[in-house]
């Protein structure tokens, strides 16, 4: 029996092909210098044919046998600087190569490190493990079926349907956000660094990493990296100015590309005669807005360009009006001559302006004397109370004259106690309000004053407040949303890899299917009426029958006590119907108090605070609320690992009316 080193299947060794996947092939490489067939790497990886080459490297189709999968490995070698006699491993450095070699080798580990940061990520190729050996270092990653966006846009005569084109474009720009929230600029988008997956759903990657660099970080080493047509010119001169904005410029002009056909004219030539045609006048379909924000991402000039790549993305998503390059240019030198007359103007009366400014800041930050009370539940195994004992205390810190009552009351006396201070009229001023009757929150105020708070505009999903919450007698401080939980090791278990499903069809028999009755309104909302088996049969650790648990995030409790390997699952489409959770309302008194109870609900939805209430605290379980502070949020998703995936989908989260 002889291997095949493409699909990794053994067949009879009298046979030329592979009957498998037609494969011919041999233990010699197709290339002399590329690692033989069958090559075993860290004693695990059974190296297979070559499947691509660049200036820095080789791509292998390998097959791991820890876990019996296929994955890519990637070779550091450059012929420039090594080399290797046919049919062995260890490479051989060109003695006065040997710091080059050294500096080149440590920039592809560093590729490796920038990649693995991501790795949970959907839109970057997932890195498994870096290594060196044979005197060299590869990068073990996930193997990818499907195609690069270049050969794609060959296949299809240079250009491609404009939606699709949309979608890839907001699938890379995903990427790129989330790298450069972590400082790490690509240098290198390009239709050759974009691969489009094929499987159940068309996914679209973005990866090598080898140009990649902090922003702002000054290397020994000079390296010019550029690509033509989507290298702005910062990437032409040594420390250039790069930072997000270079990774715009090569975005636009992928999306360009996409919608023309035709590869933009090199920037440094552009420079000097901008001939590049916008590209609503190659294609009339091609909206003048669309047309207009490619230019803008594509400016040669870096102040003219998005300063970021969701700028970027909300421009070619959005209905706004999109300036063209030569309009903005205008409106700036119009701008740029008014602001000197009305410096002149403002000097002129600043010392009046600065006293009243420094009175109206003085009250801002300053609260009349008032007493209030303050009531939340405490659900059992959490610290709860510990972290609104510390939010309490800061308040009152910062604000003196506010004195603060609060009761911690548990979960199962906590409406009944508020239905009888409804009933009795001394609701305290503030007190939490998730789920409770319309009849007590009728008597609760209007909060307009919270939702106009600074702390307000910190906070992701309020821009959907005005269509969840009609009488605006609530305002949440969390979500929750769809997960399917699987159970991947234990009695009854399913094998399932992806981190989103996009219909319950994709865990096989709906029979494998458990339906939360618990959270019936969120499931029914995103996947219809239908009723499988209850929660019971997949929480019973005894005798569960069920391998899948359709749910919410709240659950996440009940399923992390279960001693079973699990899998969070979240549900991908295009709306996924959410809820907001962990309300708050304030239930009236003076206007002291009043104003009181406003601030302190406005500091609840502030960084500080809502890192205390819903990512610090803990217990015995974790908060299962997820925080709408974009801060927190962010946090809370890197730190909990189940939860990084929410990351790729949250800008589809819709909350609608109840």
């Amino acid at each position: 029996m002889k291997w095949c080193y493409s699909c990794f299947r053994q067949y009879d060794d009298q046979l030329e092909m592979c009957p498998y996947c037609g494969y011919v092939g041999s233990r010699e490489s197709k290339n002399a210098i590329f690692l033989p067939p069958g090559t075993l790497l860290a004693n695990r990886y059974v190296i297979g044919e070559g499947i691509g080459s660049g200036g820095f490297g080789f791509v292998y189709k390998a097959w791991d046998s820890k876990l019996e999968t296929v994955v890519a490995v990637k070779e550091f070698f450059s012929s420039r600087l090594m080399n290797r006699a046919p049919g062995t491993k260890e490479v051989i450095v060109v003695s006065k190569m040997e710091e080059e070699y050294k500096y080149r080798k440590e920039r592809f580990l560093a590729e490796a490190r920038y990649m693995a940061k991501f790795s949970s990520h959907p839109n970057i190729i997932n890195v498994f493990e870096f290594f060196q050996e044979n005197g060299t270092a590869y990068i073990v990653m996930e193997y990818m079926n499907g195609i690069r966006l270049d050969e794609y846009l060959k296949q299809h005569d240079g250009k491609i349907d404009r939606e699709f084109a949309l979608y890839i474009t907001n699938e890379v720009g995903k990427a790129l956000t989330a790298m450069h929230k972590e400082n790490i600029i690509h240098k290198d988008v390009a239709p050759d660094n974009i691969f489009i997956c094929t499987g159940h759903e068309t996914k679209v990657k973005l990866y090598d990493f080898g140009a990649a660099k902090l922003a702002n970080a000054q290397e020994q080493v000079i390296d010019i990296i550029m690509k033509v047509g989507y290298s702005p010119k910062e990437q032409y001169v040594p420390n250039g100015n790069i930072g997000p904005w270079t990774d715009v410029y090569a975005l636009g002009a992928t999306l360009y590309v996409m919608l023309t056909g035709i590869k933009p004219t090199e920037s440094t030539n552009r420079a000097q005669n901008d001939s590049v045609v916008p590209p609503m006048e190659y294609d009339p379909s091609v909206s003048e807005n669309l047309s207009n924000a490619v230019m803008r991402a594509m400016a040669i000039d870096i102040p003219l360009r998005y300063k970021s790549v969701q700028e970027f993305l909300n421009a070619i998503n959005g209905d706004r009006k999109v300036l063209s390059v030569q309009a903005e240019k205008k409106r700036r030198s119009v701008r740029r001559v008014s602001g000197i007359i009305i410096a002149a103007l403002v000097l002129a009366v600043v010392g009046v302006l600065v006293a009243g400014l420094f009175k109206n800041r003085k009250s801002e930050d300053e609260l009349k004397a008032a007493e209030i009370t303050v009531w939340f539940c405490v659900k059992e195994g959490t610290s709860e109370e510990e972290a609104m004992k510390t939010v309490i205390s800061d308040f009152e810190n910062k604000y003196q004259g506010v004195k603060i009552d609060y009761k911690a009351i548990p979960e199962a006396e906590y409406e009944t106690k508020l239905e009888d201070a409804a009933k009795s009229g001394n609701l305290p001023n503030l007190f939490e309000s998730t789920g409770v009757s319309g009849d007590i929150l009728k008597k609760a105020e209007n909060l307009d004053e919270v939702l106009k708070s600074e702390q307000s505009k910190e906070c992701l999903f309020l821009d959907q407040y005005d269509s969840y919450y009609s009488d605006k007698k609530q305002i949440p401080l969390g979500i929750e949303i769809p997960v399917a939980y699987v159970i991947t090791s234990g009695a009854v278990d399913i094998e399932y890899a992806d981190s989103y499903f996009s219909n319950l069809e994709q865990f096989g028999s709906l029979e494998n299917v458990a339906f939360d009755g618990r959270y019936e309104e969120i499931l029914r909302r995103n996947f219809g009426s239908e009723a499988y088996g209850s929660e019971k049969d997949f929480l019973n650790s005894e005798s569960n029958t069920k391998a899948v648990l359709i749910s919410s995030s709240m659950a996440v409790n009940d399923v992390r006590a279960l001693p079973y390997a699990k899998k969070y699952v979240y549900y991908n489409a295009d709306e996924v119907i959410c809820k907001f959770t962990y309300e708050w309302s304030v239930g009236g008194g003076s206007k002291a108090q009043i104003a009181a109870a406003e601030k302190l609900l406005s500091w609840m939805l502030g960084n500080v605070y809502q890192q205390n209430l819903m990512v610090n605290t803990g217990g015995t379980n974790q908060v299962p609320e997820i925080p709408i502070n974009k801060e927190c949020f962010e946090t809370k998703i890197k730190y909990l690992s189940n939860l990084s995936p929410i990351g790729g989908i949250y800008s589809k989260f819709v909350f609608k009316g109840r």
